[in-house]
């Protein structure tokens, strides 16, 4: 048994009363079973869509076809100041006990038939650790998922090949199980992966990537992703030719990555920073162009393998400035946390240059000098109104000035900016050597 949150206690008492059975199952079980807190809680019951919505007119419907129906108890939460802090409580999806027919879209089951027993419904689900059933008086374990949670193994309900021709992202999930629960895949659940993987090819692009994303974001990603690399997912990650064609140096580093991963904080966007440097250029831009990542990450990690490099050679404040200015800060610091995260997994020796970099740049947020254009003390109309320069040379200008102060940052001043200006314009051999330092 396992002690049940008050909310799943009365939503279950509340059905039994009303004639009904009712059971926490799932996932919100076997969570309970390793000692975590589940947010979201699944209840499975014989009552029909119909008279659950008399019972809890309060609910939202999430699926008419599936009979599911949704509670929030979720209660936010603020400071003595009166602050937002988040918000704390669960989520309660309830489903009538169901049995599924064949999947032919790799997704769904064409068919439900409603039936009228926890014992009907457990057959339909994917793994024996997601099986188990508790209503607070009476626990239900057809497939033995207690003793499978507390082996920390993952077996399929029924053949594995079976479970993963019905729906391939089911592969994926065993995986994640593993790199977020730290349990093992069964013997027949490897060779049922092994076997079908390739069927994940007909998976969308946004159920793989999910997946994906959550298990570089888990407790134990480098056991998820070796787990992907042996079982050939990887394959379908950076392409088949890509896959066969490791080089010795990529082989390497992938090791290094899976035995060092988990060492990094839980950022998957980060992590996947890493794989990605650690692969080749091109296979590295096909596979972030295949994954369609949202803009933002996608930027990150083109930047991650077109600009890593870059700096880390950055030597000086002028030359840190200048890199700053081409990328912004947010996608700067992107980079300068993939930085630290690479010395930690590949145990790199640039401990002095990273706090080189960190030192530059507190001392430039602390002395408010310039980095961008809108960081002068002077702009467009200012040039314009001083009569040196209109239409696109302001822009031009702008870039000269700011330019100038990455070396100079005393510069930063209106009469000294418009001055800097007037000789510019004047002798474009001043702008041309604007940044140059001479060697005696």
């Amino acid at each position: 048994m396992i002690k049940l949150p008050k909310e799943v206690k009365k939503v279950i008492k509340a059905l039994e009363e009303s004639g009904y059975d009712a059971f926490a199952v799932g996932g919100c079980v076997r969570d309970s079973l390793v000692g975590l807190k589940p947010f979201d809680w699944d209840i499975a019951t014989s009552c029909h869509l119909e008279d659950m919505v008399k019972i809890f007119p309060e609910a939202k419907v999430i699926s008419e076809k599936y009979g599911v129906i949704r509670l929030e108890y979720i209660e936010e939460l603020f400071n003595s100041e009166g602050e937002f802090q988040g918000e704390e409580g669960i989520v309660i999806d309830i489903a009538t006990f169901r049995k599924d027919g064949a999947y032919s879209d790799g997704r769904r089951p064409d068919q439900v038939d409603f039936v009228n027993t926890i014992e009907e419904d457990l057959p339909r689900r994917d793994f024996t650790m997601n099986t188990v059933a508790d209503n607070g008086s009476r626990l239900v374990d057809l497939y033995g998922g207690r003793d499978d949670i507390s082996k920390k193994i993952i077996k399929t309900v029924g053949d594995a090949g079976l479970r993963f021709k019905e729906d391939p992202v089911r592969m994926l999930r065993a995986i994640r199980f593993v790199a977020e629960l730290d349990f093992d895949l069964s013997k027949e659940v490897f060779e049922g992966i092994s076997e079908n993987y390739k069927l994940l090819e007909k998976v969308s692009t946004d159920r793989f990537r999910s997946e994906f994303i959550r298990i570089m974001g888990s407790n134990n990603p480098g056991k998820g992703l070796r787990l992907i690399m042996e079982t050939g997912i990887f394959s379908l990650i950076i392409g088949e030719a890509a896959y066969s064609n490791l080089s010795r140096r990529e082989r390497s580093d992938l090791v290094i990555l899976c035995d060092n991963l988990h060492k990094t904080k839980p950022i998957a966007e980060r992590r996947l920073g890493l794989l990605y440097t650690s692969l080749n250029r091109k296979t590295a831009l096909a596979s972030i162009e295949k994954f369609q990542f949202d803009k933002e990450l996608n930027q990150n990690l083109v930047d991650a393998v077109y600009d890593m490099a870059k700096l880390y050679f950055k030597t000086n404040k002028k030359d840190l400035k200048k890199f700053i200015y081409n990328h912004g800060w947010d996608r700067y610091d992107y980079l300068a946390n993939l930085e630290k995260a690479q010395r930690i997994v590949f145990d790199y020796d640039s401990k002095l240059k990273i706090e080189g970099k960190m030192h530059w740049v507190k001392e430039m947020k602390n002395n408010g000098e310039a980095i961008f254009i809108e960081d002068l003390a002077i702009d467009g109309n200012d040039l314009i109104e001083a009569g040196i320069c209109k239409g696109k040379d302001v822009g031009k200008m702008l870039t000269l000035l700011v330019e100038t102060v990455h070396t100079k940052p005393a510069l930063n001043r209106r009469i000294d900016l418009l001055n800097l200006a007037r000789k510019y314009k004047i002798n474009k051999l001043a702008a041309y050597m604007r940044g140059i330092k001479w060697l005696r």
